[in-house]
């Protein structure tokens, strides 16, 4: 398993493509995460022009890493994975709740009630942009904070744990530490943190092969974890919970921000 630290949450998009075009097959997330990072409008990546899907993200990847910094934001980068076929089904898990929330279902290979996206063409400054959106004809949408997301199946651990364990898809983990500590989050932080961690652990418990764990530290462009918190946090969640002894065996831990340590 291949460890990344970054900052911005969007950042770990890369290396989503990476793992997509290593195995072929689209990846199933678990997201440890106080928010679902599940909006829309975002611009696509360069036309493929009838190049074979893998030749074209192959040939593109150094952009990929410009245009997941630069074009997309920690609120918007899930829907150009969904849209590309690089994600089959999202699991998000906030451990200040009890529940999972399903985007897309996974059953041995098959994905099921996976949100479909569509493009829609916007005029900008006098150009045409294209734009990636969920397809509302096709998935059930919501409107939350005046933004557009699709509806989640709630699920609980249980189901979580069969659908995991059936799985024959890769696998990566997403952690953002504002999951177990945010700006907004009072009382102890030690208290608070090991609640939360024990409910992560009892997700994570859920896993056994993951091919990629990333850790978002969320501090740019926007703060979502206490400055003064947030190395403690990462050291605590890589090595007590990503290295730990079902999921330990790993190629590196690649900090996006500082290199290899």
């Amino acid at each position: 398993m291949k460890i990344v630290v970054v900052d911005s949450h969007n950042e770990v998009l890369p290396y989503w493509f990476e793992e997509y075009l290593r195995s072929k097959l689209p990846l199933v997330i678990v997201r440890i995460d106080q928010h679902h990072d599940m909006n829309q409008e975002c611009p696509t990546l360069p036309a493929k022009e009838g190049r074979p899907l893998f030749d074209y993200l192959a040939k593109i990847m150094p952009y990929i890493y410009e245009y997941a910094k630069m074009k997309l934001n920690e609120g918007n980068f899930t829907c150009p994975a969904f849209h590309y076929g690089i994600v089959g089904a999202l699991y998000h898990f906030n451990p200040r709740e009890n529940k999972i929330d399903a985007y897309g279902r996974i059953f041995g290979e098959e994905i099921k009630d996976a949100p479909k996206t569509a493009v829609m063409a916007r005029i900008i400054n006098g150009k045409r942009i294209n734009r990636i959106i969920w397809d509302g004809a096709l998935t059930r949408l919501r409107l939350q904070g005046g933004k557009t997301t699709p509806v989640p199946q709630k699920l609980h651990l249980d189901n979580f744990k069969e659908e995991i364990e059936g799985s024959r898809l890769p696998l990566a983990i997403c952690f953002d530490l504002d999951g177990v500590y945010g700006m907004e989050d009072s009382g102890q932080a030690e208290e608070v943190v090991g609640k939360r961690l024990d409910k992560v652990k009892a997700v994570l418990d859920c896993i056994s092969s993951p091919v990629l764990a990333c850790i978002a530290r969320s501090q740019r462009p926007r703060t979502y974890v206490p400055p003064g918190l947030v190395d403690s946090l990462q050291k605590i969640v890589l090595h007590e919970y990503l290295l730990s002894t079902r999921i330990q065996k790993h190629q590196s831990v690649y900090c996006a921000y500082q290199g290899f340590y």
